[in-house]
């Protein structure tokens, strides 16, 4: 026999051997190990679970609930940075920082740039974790492009940085339905000379608490870029304030010019003198197309002295 057959033989030998030794003490205390090993496992369970368990949250969300501040969330993001609620008090506290920076913008430009100081650094600490979510991660990379916006002072610079990130938000979000849109919005704002030239003038004011701060339009021609101009009243085809002004005696209604309805159509004609809009002083797109209503009929000729009484509609 060899050694290895004669090693293994020894070895079963002396298992058997103790085995049958301690067959009395298994046999006296068995149960009782049995029942101590379980208990055991049991209190090592619990051990791993009370220190794997995530930190109470009820006073953290409280905390986040009565937030209203920049100071509040940002209490509730130092106490608890790691924790998704800590995650979204940091966001919020990101976003209120920036809102106030906008909104200081234009009455205390120091403190808009404090703002606009904690905001970026808010910003930049969640950018940098690697266990946001995504649509934490989307309303980051927002952010952070508003705040490049934000200081833009109409150089290449500056301009090409604030696209950047807009285009960074769509490159790793491609399919955003919440911010593609207007990330291409900004984006081809940015490229047009009206918003280098407004960003270049907004960025050398400087307004303190109390300050009126001039709009472009207060300003001189050539001081300052010109605002959007939006249509006027006179453009949406509205009646000229002199439409109503009364005929003078003997007069008529000019031939081939539009009535405007009114609802003092549908009152009982009088002795007063019909209402006539002169020849020449229609107000622009005033001019009857060829789908006007009904109502809008021109004013046929009347005799000297009497009053037309304009037709009610649907009869």
């Amino acid at each position: 026999m060899s050694d290895r057959h004669y090693v293994h033989h020894e070895n079963e030998v002396q298992l058997a051997k103790l085995l049958k030794e301690s067959k009395p003490f298994l046999e006296k205390y068995g149960t009782t190990l049995i029942y101590g090993v379980a208990a055991l496992m049991a209190i090592a369970a619990v051990v791993v679970y009370v220190q794997r368990r995530p930190a109470p949250t009820a006073a953290a969300s409280r905390d986040l609930l009565l937030a209203t501040t920049a100071e509040d969330y940002q209490a509730v993001a130092d106490e608890s940075p790691d924790s998704p609620i800590g995650i979204l008090a940091r966001l919020r506290q990101a976003d209120r920082e920036l809102e106030d920076a906008v909104s200081n913008m234009f009455t205390n430009r120091e403190a808009a740039v404090d703002n606009l100081k904690s905001a970026q650094n808010a910003y930049e600490q969640l950018e940098v974790r690697k266990d946001i979510i995504d649509s934490v991660r989307e309303r980051v990379l927002v952010g952070l492009a508003r705040a490049a916006e934000c200081r833009c002072n109409g150089t290449d610079e500056t301009m090409k940085a604030a696209v950047a990130a807009w285009e960074r938000v769509l490159k790793e979000f491609p399919d955003s339905k919440t911010f593609k849109s207007i990330a291409k919005s900004r984006i081809t704002r940015l490229a047009s000379e009206d918003s280098r030239e407004f960003y270049a003038w907004f960025s050398t004011q400087n307004p303190k608490p109390g300050d009126d701060l001039l709009l472009p339009q207060d300003g001189g021609p050539g001081q300052v870029p010109s605002m959007p101009m939006f249509p006027s009243l006179q453009n949406l085809g509205l009646p000229a304030l002199d439409a109503a002004a009364p005929a003078g005696k003997g007069e008529k209604p000019a031939e081939n010019q539009p009535v405007i309805s009114d609802p003092a159509a549908e009152a009982p004609a009088t002795d007063a003198p019909a209402s006539e809009t002169p020849a020449g002083d229609a107000p622009l797109g005033a001019t009857t197309p060829a789908d006007a209503p009904a109502a809008d009929v021109p004013a046929t000729e009347a005799p000297v002295g009497t009053t037309p009484v304009p037709e009610k509609s649907g009869e």
